[in-house]
């Protein structure tokens, strides 16, 4: 057998990048509950439907997306400065779906497009996908309880 070039996985070996793989199980669930939402919107309110759930997975995936990947950037900073990130993250992107929302609420040729009762039911069934695919990742990643870089002294 010969040897390859990247290292394989060892028991025990702690995650390198726990945000990224929590991003992959979570957009991997959203994608798989928010296709299938889409194709039963399709068939219950038409074309209209359609759009409805490809805004509302859209919107999840954008939405929590941001959150993680904003921990992964900022996972080099001390824990203090990784929850301000997390807050500011979370604020911020509360902020823009509110101003978004409001946007959307307040125009005529969405409504016109876009069934917004399929999109807010979508948005709700995606975000509990994506939320169980971001648990079922966490659940699997190896954190270590102790610090591994430091040597250890006697």
């Amino acid at each position: 057998m010969a040897p390859s070039a990247q290292s394989p996985k060892v028991a025990g070996q702690a995650t390198r990048h726990p945000a990224l793989v929590m991003l992959r199980g979570a957009l991997i669930a959203a994608l798989v509950v928010g296709v299938n939402a889409a194709a039963v919107s399709t068939v219950a309110a038409g074309l209209a439907g359609l759009w409805g759930a490809l805004l509302g997975l859209l919107m999840v995936v954008v939405f929590s997306g941001a959150g993680l990947l904003a921990l992964h950037l900022s996972r080099r900073t001390s824990p203090t400065m990784q929850l301000a990130v997390a807050m500011a993250s979370y604020t911020g992107r509360i902020a823009i779906f509110g101003a978004l929302l409001a946007i959307a609420l307040s125009s005529d040729s969405l409504a016109k497009h876009v069934n917004l009762t399929v999109l807010g039911l979508c948005a709700l069934v995606v975000v509990m996908g994506w939320m169980a695919g971001e648990i079922w990742a966490w659940s699997r990643l190896r954190v270590p309880i102790y610090d591994l870089d430091r040597d250890v002294t006697s």
